[in-house]
């Protein structure tokens, strides 16, 4: 593997627990409970991960706790060729997790995120590292950062590029007053909601979203419509691309799939918007077609196939 594109992903790395009952759900009481999974989540982490597999040079900024979890965090990013020199230890705090509770029909019944730790991230802390930063040219970063530091990050990009990744709809807003200081954006509809104030249940309003955000300053917009397809915005074009063919088995992390295609190919020198919008579909697809959020064994080659049958229509 021969890295290529230089990215800093800033923000979520940690493990995901699914539990689920193994009798009738009780509210405020004790469950019995078995265990369907554990494995490694966060949105920087796993838009990081399939980057660095689709072949680029990736290095993390993150925090862990002192603990046995956050250690596991950063072995199975430096195992892979992820740059961890800037994954902070922080004493008595723990690392981050996401726990689902299953009801015995397989609904959630209980969601608990711990995410205390990146509440660390302060401005004194990032910034002993801004000489380092600065020498990455793209910069990933989602919105487990707390706001102060995504405006500070913002105000000190330099020459990087500042990707947002919106995370959810109670965090997007954190992006709110830098927009004019992003240069890609990409969001799902929720998010986008939380940005724009258009509640999108049609493309007419996902155009409307996109030309308001683009009206910010923002040169590239993404807004991700699930099932739907993608409507992107580059330049003067606005277009709405549906989904590829997809034998689908589980979409969690098909948005950060997307993300990952798509700035792979994009940051990359002489790649045009409409290549790298095929790279982002293709790769949420191959995602949706895998069970779990990564596809340990994509290749440029299965990527450059799946992409060939994207295409757009100009709104």
């Amino acid at each position: 593997m021969t890295p290529n594109t230089n990215i800093l992903c800033f923000g979520a790395a940690h493990f995901d627990r699914t539990l689920q009952c193994t009798e009738t759900f009780v509210p405020a009481a004790s469950n019995p409970v078995r265990t369907l999974h554990r494995k490694p989540g966060g949105v920087s982490r796993n838009i990081a991960v399939h980057l660095r597999l689709l072949g680029n040079n990736v290095a993390m900024l993150g925090a862990v706790g002192d603990d046995g979890d956050g250690d596991q965090v950063i072995e199975s990013l430096s195992d892979i060729g992820i740059d961890t020199r800037h994954v902070m230890k922080i004493k008595d705090v723990a690392t981050a997790g996401y726990t689902a509770l299953l009801d015995e029909t397989g609904e959630l019944a209980l969601g608990m995120m711990n995410a205390e730790v990146y509440d660390m991230l302060s401005i004194d802390r990032l910034q002993p590292h801004l000489a380092n930063l600065l020498a990455r040219p793209w910069w990933l970063i989602d919105a487990n950062l707390p706001t102060e530091s995504i405006q500070w990050l913002a105000e000190n990009k330099g020459t990087s590029k500042f990707c947002a990744a919106t995370v959810s709809p109670s965090k997007a807003g954190r992006f709110k007053n830098v927009l004019d200081k992003v240069d890609l954006l990409i969001a799902n509809r929720a998010e986008t909601r939380v940005l724009t104030g258009i509640d999108i249940t049609s493309l007419d309003q996902a155009k409307r979203a996109v030309e308001l955000l683009r009206s910010t300053g923002i040169p590239d917009v993404i807004i991700t419509l699930g099932a739907q397809g993608v409507v992107s915005s580059s330049g003067s074009k606005i277009a709405f691309w549906p989904p590829l063919p997809t034998k689908v088995k589980d979409v969690n992390g098909a948005g950060d799939a997307f993300y990952s295609g798509f700035l792979s190919a994009y940051a990359k020198p002489k790649t045009n918007f409409d290549t790298a919008m095929a790279s982002g579909l293709a790769m949420a697809s191959l995602t949706a077609e895998t069970e779990g959020t990564t596809v340990w064994d994509v290749s440029q080659e299965a990527l450059a196939t799946r992409a060939e049958h994207a295409e757009s229509t100009p709104l």
